[in-house]
């Protein structure tokens, strides 16, 4: 099984997994035979990618973290919680089931594939962005009560653009520098709904509070640096670029996982903390299992396992010979490296 973006999958092809709507539906089962009809219906949709079976992915079976039908419904229950204008406090149930599965696969690398594109941005983020920060919370050693609590902050974190006009938040070109002022205002906006709410920690509301604050002391709302941000505040902000860049936009396509971990990297302590960035690539898949990819001596192959020694040396299969190349521990290969992700 491997993940391939939609335009690059032919007719013929077999779904490698379930998928669903917005609405959380099933729409077609594992083993679906995909024809050019079903193919551009799920264009249609606003589909971007889908995982398939075929014979280069032979064997290989991808392992979910969250799934994307918990994802799926998580962001189902978010939005509705805010369009009916619930408690946010409601949100705790929503990150009890994502930490209870992020703990019992704490050795299992994050797989944050996007199958539906933009239109269902704004409350998947949310959810992305707290299984990311839990995912980085865990192999931190925080304990469960603090997991939820990081967990909390990371879904609320963009709360604040409730508030905040949609021309702007869906502006497909630059934003003018009075519109950036607005967007700038959407932590404290967010902050603001949520600072009364007594069933919602301390730690948590600073944590929407910061998740814009950077190292350097060039972040908002307040300017603050490294030792006056949050660890949840450092730890969101993380966890928002990721996905965030990892994203498809109206205004830019996504970065691959890879071009997003490099940026945060190139970014590490200047406007990230860069320990908490080392944490980070070893909980997200930067070479995702079933990537096809080039190696330096021009082979090509594909992912088979993750390291979460080194996240850019993982285990991968030669598409031609079948075998089976370590790049960590194998010593004949250590000069061998991925140059690029093919498709």
């Amino acid at each position: 099984m491997r993940y391939l973006s939609i335009d690059n999958i032919e007719p013929g092809s077999f779904l490698g997994k379930p998928i669903y709507n917005s609405h959380g539906t099933i729409l077609l089962g594992e083993h679906f035979q995909l024809t050019e009809v079903f193919l551009n219906r799920l264009k249609e949709l606003g589909f971007v990618g889908l995982y398939i079976e075929d014979q280069v992915s032979e064997g290989i079976q991808i392992k979910d973290v969250i799934s994307e039908q918990l994802r799926l419904e998580a962001s189902l229950k978010l939005e509705s919680i805010v369009k009916n204008r619930g408690s946010l406090s409601q949100v705790q149930p929503i990150i009890s089931d994502i930490v209870d599965n992020i703990i019992e696969n704490r050795n299992v690398m994050i797989q944050m594939h996007k199958l539906l594109g933009y239109h269902s941005y704004t409350y998947t983020h949310c959810i992305n962005v707290g299984i990311l920060s839990v995912c980085m919370g865990a192999k931190m050693g925080l304990n469960r009560d603090q997991l939820l609590k990081l967990g909390t902050a990371g879904i609320l974190h963009d709360i604040g653009k409730n508030n905040i006009p949609k021309e702007i938040l869906d502006k497909p070109g630059k934003l003018t520098g009075a519109e950036f002022e607005i967007i700038k205002g959407h932590p404290v906006f967010g902050y603001n709904m949520i600072k009364d709410t007594i069933e919602l920690s301390s730690v948590t509301k600073i944590g929407v509070l910061q998740h814009h604050e950077r190292c350097d002391g060039s972040g908002y709302p307040r300017g603050l640096k490294k030792d006056e941000i949050s660890l949840y505040g450092k730890i969101i902000a993380i966890a928002d670029t990721y996905d965030a860049l990892t994203s498809d936009r109206s205004y830019r396509p996504a970065y691959s996982p890879f071009e997003a971990y490099e940026y945060l990297l190139g970014d590490g302590d200047t406007h990230y903390d860069i320990a908490i960035v080392n944490i980070f690539a070893k909980c997200i898949a930067v070479y995702p299992v079933g990537s096809c990819v080039e190696l330096s001596d021009g082979a090509k192959a594909i992912v088979v396992k993750n390291s979460t020694l080194y996240a850019l040396r993982p285990v991968v299969r030669n598409i031609n010979t079948n075998e089976v190349i370590d790049l960590t521990n194998d010593k004949r290969y250590l000069s061998l490296c991925i140059t690029k992700i093919i498709e």
